[in-house]
């Protein structure tokens, strides 16, 4: 495939991923109000926000059975698609009984795209290149998460935050046209293999990975870690001090400004360091998830000493650049372990384990600031997850090559 076409296909995934995660995290800073309006803990709170996990993480195997089954594109694309109308259900919400199944639908909605943008990527990337691509396209969750946490903050100085969801919906009708449009189906280019061939056996062969399964169990730790910025990381500079939310979420936004240079650093040098020293990625990965321990601990002390906001947002890009960078080598790795018939299965499971501690992460964070009075807490025990990780990344099988098939 020539490079400019394998770098189209990157270009227009990353379009897709900005436009579903400014729909996603347009309530994180939204989420005050939200949590006034409808008298609300932080525990509560958090859970409402961990209600789009539920959705998401129950389509992940679904969906990628449904895209090896009936074509990856076109369960993304609808995917998509349904997205804007759950940012259309969240904006005509009246009751937190409607606004929780708005969020469902959003996360069922979005877990449609994930399982099958990976295997895309792969099919699209040359293998010389395989976490660099996985890297690249897998920035769009950054820069959305950027722009959904500054949209948020800004669009809700201006309007009723109900109003928000329905002017953010523009988003993904505009991206699935162009994904429709311009990307072609990944049945007819790179390695990707009809999908009449994929079989019962190599599908269940999938959840017999053990790898597979010790990697997503690694990958609990950094989502745990990211769920807590991303959903609290607001009020955790409203803690230190900062209570306008616009300025809170211009703070915040640095979660989604570290991910591209993270995905893009951590994704080429695990690239060449398996290829000029053979250092595998299964290294990579678990010195990312124990930077990123180091870091959240140091995030806590600075919300626990009440210190600077302009620390707290360097430790904030610090830690998301380190979890953000560790999924670019943990998707090559999938890439690289999963039989590429099943591909989607595989990413769909990987995806439903490490995300599993999302559907908690919110609501236990909340639960500590609740019962302690400080989001610190919560930095602490996601620093003791990411300890409790990194035996378990390093205890992932080396690939061998015929397991690229």
């Amino acid at each position: 495939m020539p490079w400019h076409a394998y770098h189209s296909v990157w270009a227009l995934l990353v379009l897709g991923w900005i436009c579903n995660y400014v729909v996603r995290m347009a309530l994180s800073p939204l989420l005050e109000p939200v949590m006034a309006e409808f008298s609300l803990s932080h525990a509560e709170g958090g859970f409402l926000f961990s209600v789009f996990f539920y959705g998401y993480v129950a389509m992940q195997v679904p969906a990628g059975m449904l895209g090896d089954r009936f074509g990856r594109k076109r369960v993304l694309v609808l995917g998509i698609l349904l997205v804007a109308a759950a940012a259309v259900v969240t904006g005509l919400s009246r009751t937190l009984a409607t606004l929780a199944l708005a969020r469902l639908l959003t996360g069922l909605a979005q877990g449609m795209y994930f399982v099958n943008d990976r295997p895309i990527i792969a099919a699209a990337t040359p293998a010389d290149r395989l976490a660099l691509g996985q890297g690249v396209s897998f920035s769009g969750l950054g820069l959305g998460t950027a722009l959904g946490v500054l949209a948020g903050g800004a669009l809700g100085e201006l309007m009723p935050w109900r109003h928000v969801f329905l002017v953010l919906a523009i988003l993904p009708v505009l991206s699935a046209a162009l994904i429709g449009r311009f990307v072609p189906d990944p049945a007819g280019i790179g390695r990707e293999v009809p999908r009449a061939d994929v079989s019962g056996g190599e599908v269940a062969a999938v959840f017999r990975q053990r790898d597979l399964w010790l990697l997503g169990i690694a990958g609990i730790s950094p989502i745990w870690t990211q769920w807590l910025v991303g959903t609290w990381g607001p009020a955790l500079f409203a803690e230190v001090g900062v209570r306008d939310l616009a300025r809170s979420a211009v703070y915040a936004s640095v979660l989604g400004i570290a991910a591209p240079p993270g995905l893009l650093a951590v994704g080429a040098l695990s690239d060449r360091l398996l290829a000029r020293y053979g250092t595998p990625r299964r290294t990579v990965v678990a010195s990312g998830i124990a930077a990123t321990a180091v870091l959240a601990a140091a995030m806590g002390w600075v919300v626990q000493a009440q210190g600077s906001a302009g620390l707290l947002a360097l430790l904030m890009f610090a830690t998301s650049f380190c979890f953000w960078g560790t999924w670019a080598p943990v998707y090559a790795l999938t890439a690289e372990l999963a039989p590429r018939r099943a591909m989607g299965v595989a990413f769909g499971v990987l995806n439903s384990v490490a995300f599993s501690s999302s559907l908690v992460a919110p609501f236990v964070t909340g639960w500590i600031k609740d019962w302690s009075g400080s989001f610190a807490g919560g930095c602490y025990l996601a620093a003791l997850l990411g300890v409790a990780a990194v035996p378990v990344a390093l205890a992932v099988g080396v690939p061998r090559p015929m397991q690229r098939r």
